[in-house]
């Protein structure tokens, strides 16, 4: 049980109260003191100064990554990944990609992140077991890019993204996923998307992909198809319910209504300003219905992977551009960045504090001077709390990290590899 603290999700707030954990679920949550029976044997913490909230959700990652952080700046996106990030990872080695997990793991676990959504082509297996390991959630995928490969080169991508996808879902643990994500309509051919609809659909498994990110590519988009890349991808019947779509910056009237409640978009402020893509219609497709979700996108192009960065940009953004200060509240900026994340990558039972609900949650210390006077409602966790605030990280109820000792995973032996690993990816890629 924790007693004396605060508790805020995107529903309630409770300004002292507690909640009890058992078998990694809220079995309760309530305002004031708890009504103690004297023959149940309860492990009390007290979160005297503390915040307690639901664990944030990164829906777009690539782990890895992390070590091509300041590799390159200042490149809009399709330079960036031509003229720099796609040769480096070229040089990338499995052991070498395996180090990036590792350094991505710890940076969410610090800056609060219990769940998130990780796409790439290597260390597929080893990102799997430092998931379980470190007691984090995820749904893991396998990068499929297949423009110029053979048919039967590209079959075997999706076969063994296929294969991948269902051993996440096997995992006894219950807190992995798999799904299915072709990095993009602009590296596949349209065929192979088919294809993939067709194994989705077999398997049952979620379809995730970068989607109208930059003005180029639905421009080549039209020019090759004849149709904006969201039109052709729903009404050719390549996205259902469930399916997420990556970025959606440029996306007209018309895709919004036919996305409606059909798809999920990751919204990636911070990644889409630094490569000068553009920014996402967010309240357009808020109003529509559009599930919207946040995510960082790679420490390469963020460069970090911190969603209090990102909801606060969320909320913020969209109210300069739009000149409102009314669009994207506090309120709706933190359910992005937990329930809706949670349901975007299928935890339903995550992203509340809330009887039956699992404990998946962080705690906040609120004793510095940026968060005081301290108010307790959504803004302040949105507005004015960060990253270095988060003290304490569950997930099932399991403590990751408490008062800002990481518990599961060896940060220093971490940062050591991740060093190395970057100093050799320089070597090779001279």
């Amino acid at each position: 049980m924790i007693k004396d603290t605060s508790i805020i999700d995107g529903e309630t707030v409770i300004e002292r109260g507690y909640v009890v954990i058992r078998e990694g679920q809220f079995q309760e949550v309530g305002a004031g003191d708890y009504e103690t029976n004297s023959n149940t044997r309860t492990h009390v913490i007290s979160g005297k100064g503390k915040m307690m909230m639901p664990g944030l959700v990164n829906t777009h990652t690539h782990s890895p990554m992390t070590l091509l952080r300041g590799w390159s700046d200042d490149l809009e996106l399709e330079r960036w990944l031509s003229e720099k990030i796609w040769p480096a990872e070229a040089q990338m080695t499995e052991q070498m990609s395996e180090a990036g997990t590792n350094l991505a793991l710890v940076e969410m676990i610090r800056s609060g992140t219990t769940m998130f959504s990780d796409m790439y082509h290597l260390n597929r297996e080893g990102t799997a077991r430092a998931v379980e390991e470190t007691g984090m959630k995820a749904l893991l995928t396998r990068g499929m890019i297949t423009m110029f490969d053979s048919a039967s080169v590209a079959s075997e991508k999706l076969h063994k993204a296929v294969d991948y996808a269902k051993r996440c879902n096997a995992s006894p643990t219950e807190r992995l996923k798999g799904g299915l994500f072709p990095h993009a309509v602009y590296t596949n051919r349209f065929t192979f998307l088919e294809d993939v609809r067709e194994a989705a659909t077999k398997e049952q498994l979620p379809i995730q992909l970068h989607m109208s990110e930059t003005k180029k590519e639905v421009a080549d988009h039209l020019r090759t198809y004849g149709m904006r890349p969201a039109e052709h991808l729903l009404t050719g019947g390549i996205l259902s319910e469930g399916d997420l779509l990556v970025h959606a910056v440029h996306v007209d009237e018309d895709e919004i209504t036919l996305m409606n409640d059909k798809t999920t978009v990751s919204h990636n402020p911070l990644s889409n300003l630094k490569l000068g893509s553009g920014i996402a219609p967010i309240p357009h497709m808020h109003r529509r219905g559009v599930g919207i979700s946040l995510g960082t996108d790679s420490a390469a192009s963020n460069n970090t992977l911190d969603i209090f960065a990102e909801m606060r940009q969320a909320a913020m953004l969209h109210k300069g551009a739009l000149q409102s200060a009314e669009v994207i509240s506090s309120q709706e900026a933190l359910r992005m960045a937990t329930v809706n994340g949670a349901r975007a990558l299928g935890f339903l039972d995550s992203g509340f504090i809330q009887a039956g609900y699992a404990a998946d949650f962080i705690m906040i210390d609120t004793r510095s001077a940026h968060l005081q006077p301290l108010t307790i409602d959504p803004a302040t966790l949105v507005y004015a709390a960060g990253k270095n605030d988060v003290s304490d990280v569950y997930v099932n109820g399991r403590p990751l990290m408490t008062n800002k000792e990481l518990l599961t995973i060896d940060e220093e032996r971490v940062l050591y590899d991740a060093n190395r690993a970057r100093k050799q990816l320089v070597e090779s890629s001279n």
